[in-house]
């Protein structure tokens, strides 16, 4: 299930730095191994990370189910319990 309105920029946020993430760690790995040229490992790194993105959401889609069922996540403007 997709997260609230309010939380879209929080959740797009998250997806992004995770597959930056995953983008960077992928094309460093990649270039210790082969230790080929750095446009190759950085291409091989993106589509690996394209294929990779279903996972990477259902992974955000968890955090923010997590942070709905504590409770313990306001919105934005509200103060902590």
């Amino acid at each position: 299930m997709r997260p609230a309105p309010r939380r879209h920029l929080s959740y797009a946020s998250l997806v992004l730095l995770l597959a930056a993430d995953m983008l960077a760690g992928v094309a460093l790995v990649l270039n210790q191994w082969f230790a080929t040229m750095p446009l190759a490992t950085w291409l091989l790194a993106a589509g690996l990370t394209a294929v990779a993105m279903p996972a990477l959401l259902r992974l955000a889609d968890k955090v923010f189910a997590l942070a709905r069922a504590s409770r313990n996540v306001p919105f934005p403007g509200e103060s902590f319990p």
